[in-house]
């Protein structure tokens, strides 16, 4: 086998690859493989998808009919074993010989189409292998090598995760930190850098050596080229810390129980961060100083992200925020005096979110927004019970109610919504989808094109019994339903059993479904504990539904 070397590595050329007519396939000089990554491209290891020059899997096992065993070998390429039996290799040998297209004289002789894969190409197959998998991809060759190692180690954590309190404190914990650190910030690997996350298993405390090493992460971060998003969680932000965050050229950052003495940069220039991400509590920012003006700037912000209250003193304060299109705030906040102020230096937003900890939740005294605050607003998440609050007066495209709820309730919540709205999707409580839900739907919303019921899990025939008395909705084009498995009394179903759920739930339904929605277009029905997702998309040619997704 041939390894690349540490020089080789850092060449990267396009694969020179050359398919003959008889399914081979071998890459030439500059980007050659060697047999040991044959295993890697054989159809079935999911890193190319079955296509008519794939050899049979028999044939790729030692490389010998795809790649040379070395690069300086140039042998011709050599034809893939046939996987046929002898009797039926027979029988086409006997079929072609009563043509003359198919005689041996005829037959055009072995030629070569050369085609030469560019290094985007290739990255984009490595963004659909799984990063587990990754690492034989670098030992295929040096193009391979320089395109895929840059991936293991775009986003790294400094801290390994550790199964209790006790054992972070030990000595072998923090040496390994140490350890950590060093070859994340090695010259070789430091480019490879986007994201990078601070986080110790439990808060400074002055003086410790935790405290020392942080400092020393602090100091090597800007030797990252390429670092975009860092996050901190439980982080004293000590003023030489906060001088290395403002020489960083960021474009994220998360801050999660962070505090320190912010006296220093209380007249500093507001870090240039497009997305920002503070999570903190209530209680504890009522004792520790708000470390939220420094990294608010008017003239970047894109999208920020807050669980905390104190958040809406630092946007009243502000100057507008012409840039700012997501905004996600805690649910306190429709309580408090601040609210409209704050939203008021917000013209431009579009998505709202409110975040929602623990049920209940306080309900806002007001009925809908005044004039002229989120002008803008197209989208909505949080509890149904505010939908119509927060959206009165507006023109919305999507809410997404984030808690389950009643469907009574969510029915008299959804009559407040103004039509205009495109897509909806929520979450019920119970074990049923009742048609006069459905029905009050497709009468609220004529321009609803997208539908989605994560919860609960339905069978075929509840969705049939669902879809059987409602009016036909003829311009939703997507929609997404739970279903539920064989044995619904099985707390986990093996992915492939329940991905065959799913296909079976798909043919039962689909009548059903096109009455209802005539131009259906999307359909996606999730499954299993994990949420997976089996998606069929319509073909503009035949009208046929396409399984693309499994």
């Amino acid at each position: 086998m041939t390894t690349p070397s540490r020089r080789q590595h850092l060449t990267l050329e396009p694969l020179d690859l050359r398919f003959n007519n008889q399914g081979g396939l071998h890459p030439v000089s500059p980007g050659y493989l060697t047999a040991p990554a044959a295993s890697l491209l054989t159809p079935n290891s999911g890193v190319f998808p079955q296509s008519p020059w794939a050899a049979s899997p028999s044939s790729a096992v030692d490389g010998s009919s795809y790649f040379p065993s070395s690069p300086s070998s140039r042998l011709p390429p050599q034809s893939a074993k046939s996987p046929l039996s002898p009797g039926f290799s027979k029988l086409l040998r006997q079929a072609r010989s009563f043509t003359n297209l198919g005689s041996k004289r005829s037959r055009r002789p072995a030629v070569e189409l050369a085609s030469r894969l560019p290094p985007e190409i290739w990255l984009k197959v490595f963004m659909h292998i799984p990063l587990f998998l990754l690492p034989p991809v670098t030992l295929a060759c040096r193009s391979f090598y320089s395109l895929a190692q840059p991936m293991l180690f775009s986003t790294i954590s400094t801290h390994p995760r550790v199964a209790a309190r006790a054992n972070a404190a030990t000595q072998k914990y923090h040496k390994s930190v140490f350890q950590r650190v060093q070859f994340f910030f090695s010259p070789r690997i430091c480019p490879s850098i986007v994201e990078c996350s601070i986080s110790p298993p439990s808060p400074e405390e002055h003086g410790d050596i935790t405290d020392n090493l942080i400092d020393v992460i602090f100091e090597s971060l800007p030797k990252l080229p390429n670092l975009k998003v860092l996050g901190c969680r439980y982080v004293r932000l000590t003023p030489k810390r906060l001088d290395v965050l403002q020489r960083l050229q960021l474009t994220s950052l998360s801050l999660e129980m962070c505090f320190g003495d912010m006296m220093d940069f209380a007249d500093a220039p507001s870090v240039a961060l497009q997305e920002v991400t503070f999570k903190y509590s209530d209680a504890a920012m009522g004792r520790e100083p708000n470390p939220c003006l420094l990294f608010l700037s008017p003239n970047h912000l894109e999208q920020l992200h807050a669980t905390t209250t104190s958040i809406l003193v630092t946007l009243a304060n502000s100057s507008p925020f012409r840039k700012l299109r997501t905004l996600e705030i805690p649910v306190e906040c429709v309580t408090s005096t601040d609210l409209f102020p704050a939203l008021s230096r917000c013209p431009a937003v579009q998505h709202l979110s409110i975040h929602v900890d623990s049920v209940p939740y306080p309900r806002p005294p007001f009925e809908g927004l005044p004039d002229g605050v989120l002008p803008c607003l197209k989208t909505y998440r949080g509890p149904h019970s505010l939908a119509a609050t927060f959206l009165r007066g507006r023109s919305p495209r999507e809410v997404d109610v984030s808690l389950p709820c009643h469907p009574s309730r969510l029915e008299a919540s959804l009559a407040g919504v103004e039509r205009s709205l495109q897509s909806l999707s929520f979450r019920l409580d119970g074990v049923e989808l009742p048609s006069s839900l459905l029905g009050a739907i497709h009468k609220y919303f004529p321009v609803l094109k997208s539908l989605a019921v994560k919860e609960p899990a339905l069978s075929s025939s509840d969705i049939q019994n669902a879809l059987r008395s409602v009016p036909a909705h003829r311009m939703l084009e997507e929609v997404t339903l739970r279903i539920q498995g064989r044995d619904k009394f099985n707390l986990w179903i093996p992915p492939d059993e329940s991905a065959a759920d799913a296909v079976s739930s798909f043919r039962k339904t689909l009548p059903a479904l096109l009455v209802a929605y005539p131009q259906l277009k999307i359909i996606k029905l999730l499954h299993g504990a994990e949420g997976a997702v089996v998606k069929w998309c319509r073909s503009t040619l035949d009208g046929n539904f396409i399984q693309v997704s499994a």
